[in-house]
């Protein structure tokens, strides 16, 4: 009798694991001017190896590796560096970098479509399922259709009846912002597939925060009052790049300023470190949700979008609110800067909303400002609210090259200007933001060169606010005192904190131990 195995005659035809070539076309710059903009150095040849990269990572690993559920962040790292300008060859090593701990793809167990997509919601087991099904959705209605549909609509969270149901903004917004993130790079770079694993992701991540999002988040009190064109070219009227800043009062009149918000939290002695989670939590988000996310979801709702003629002025106060919340709350006098994860990746997250922007109606424009600025506020709680001492910071004299390498000294010609003469040696460069870009090119930490762009994209459009440009604006202490410098300086910051490695200095680490409790500073 023969042991031979018997299978089926009938053969089961399985999808491809990946989506193919077509889904991962070569990039497109938006070019609005409130988006991010590619640096100088994008050439035929890295534009080639990007497309040739993203479609090996998208055929070749899972979107989560480690004990399934660590993202993989291969594509984020390529996106980065060659937004900024890097050489093919830099592509190349940021592949083979991220290869010693992703693993690959896999079926997932049943097929996802229109009658069940529901029904799998944060189960890992089904991202390729649901990666097939978003392509498929994409390919017959759109991109932005695709995502008003699954994100932002009321059936995309809410029952018939009105109660948390799907919960995908909130699922969108969760798992430390890598949806948004992920998907961010479709609404950026114009690359269909990053929509499509994003969509996936974010229908495989558990719903992190239902506090933030509760039913009446998603209440439409708000008039549709412009097509998304119409709000583009009305923001382009208002921010000129060439004076941003100008002495006009603000074009509207509009609800609590963010920084008004970060003011009275600090306030509230229910959300001291220790109060909502414990410094040695490993879950101090998850804790913090439970204990005051409906307090925190009470402050968020002060922060309204009312109209389209607002959404240029809200997306500059969410890059001001990410890089304060991470940049001073990771300063104290004294101390060497502690670059926070956690606080790192509301930064990295908030350079996606204008280009998400360029996409949506008004009403969802407004639901993801919304949800950004809720989900900041959250974090920053969750990691002790660590105060934001403008004042102190701002009344210290600032040295930038005692946080630049001596590695970095040049000996000037004569001839040149601007710079030390009579064979005096110095580290500072003319231009601070080429030096760090140039070192974070080179740094394996992927983490540093998202945060080093984001940081020279608002710099970009902020960087000339003078100082007192908020003093009638919030009641934030000492925010009269903030000026466009804040972007530059909070990169300087962090690019000493996570090391020169590029110039011979050891890598630094993220903190993840938390900001707001004193004991961690000792």
């Amino acid at each position: 009798m023969s042991t031979t195995t018997q299978f089926p005659t009938e053969s089961v035809t399985l999808k491809p694991l990946g989506l193919g070539s077509s889904f991962f076309p070569s990039p497109k710059q938006n070019n609005h001017k409130l988006t991010p903009k590619f640096w100088p150095g994008v050439s035929a040849e890295s534009e080639s190896e990007l497309a040739n990269l993203l479609r090996l990572n998208n055929e070749k690993h899972h979107i989560y590796y480690g004990d399934y559920g660590l993202h993989n962040h291969l594509s984020h790292h390529l996106f980065a560096a060659y937004a900024m300008g890097c050489s093919p060859e830099v592509l190349s090593a940021a592949y083979k970098l991220h290869m010693d701990h992703l693993r690959p793809p896999v079926q997932s167990p049943g097929e996802i479509t229109e009658n069940n997509w529901t029904e799998h919601l944060g189960n890992k087991d089904y991202h390729n399922a649901y990666m097939h099904f978003y392509a498929a959705q994409i390919e017959a209605h759109s991109p932005g259709k695709t995502l008003e549909k699954y994100v932002f609509s009321k059936e995309a969270n809410l029952t018939a009846e009105g109660t948390q149901g799907p919960q995908m903004l909130d699922r969108f917004m969760s798992g430390l912002l890598h949806p948004i993130i992920h998907t961010g790079h479709w609404a950026e770079f114009h690359v269909p597939g990053m929509l499509a694993e994003g969509l996936a992701m974010a229908s495989a991540t558990a719903a992190d925060s239902p506090h933030l999002f509760p039913p009446d988040f998603f209440d439409d009190d708000t008039q549709e009052s412009g097509s998304v064109q119409s709000t583009l070219d009305q923001a382009t009227g208002r921010l000129s790049l060439d004076n941003p800043h100008s002495s006009s009062p603000s074009t509207y009149t509009g609800d609590t300023h963010s920084l008004d918000i970060l003011h009275r939290m600090l306030q509230d002695p229910t959300l001291a470190a220790g109060k909502t989670c414990q410094a040695d939590s490993p879950s101090k988000f998850s804790d913090t949700m439970n204990s005051v996310g409906d307090k925190i979801r009470e402050y968020a709702k002060m922060w309204q979008v009312n109209s389209d003629q607002e959404v240029p002025e809200k997306l500059e106060e969410v890059a001001w609110l990410a890089t304060l919340v991470y940049g001073l709350g990771g300063w104290r006098k004294g101390k060497p800067f502690r670059s926070d994860f956690f606080l790192l990746h509301l930064v990295t997250s908030s350079i996606f909303i204008s280009s998400y922007i360029t996409h949506l109606s008004f009403a969802s424009q407004s639901a993801l400002l919304r949800a950004q600025v809720s989900v900041i506020l959250g974090y920053w709680v969750s990691r002790g609210r660590p105060s934001i001492p403008i004042a102190d910071y701002y009344s210290r004299e600032f040295d930038p090259s005692s946080l630049v390498p001596k590695a970095l000294q040049v000996h000037p010609d004569e001839s040149a200007i601007g710079i030390s003469k009579g064979g005096g040696a110095t580290n500072m460069p003319s231009n601070i933001w080429l030096l760090m870009i140039e070192s974070s090119l080179n740094h394996p930490e992927e983490h540093l060169l998202k945060n080093q762009r984001a940081l020279a994209h608002f710099d970009h459009l902020y960087g000339k606010t003078p100082q007192g440009y908020f003093k009638s604006k919030t009641e934030l202490e000492g925010a009269e005192l903030l000026d466009g410098s804040l972007f530059w300086r909070v990169a300087l910051h962090t690019q000493k904190a996570l090391g020169w490695v590029r110039e011979g200095e050891p890598q630094g680490k993220c903190d993840r131990v938390g900001l707001g409790w004193d004991h961690l500073w000792e």
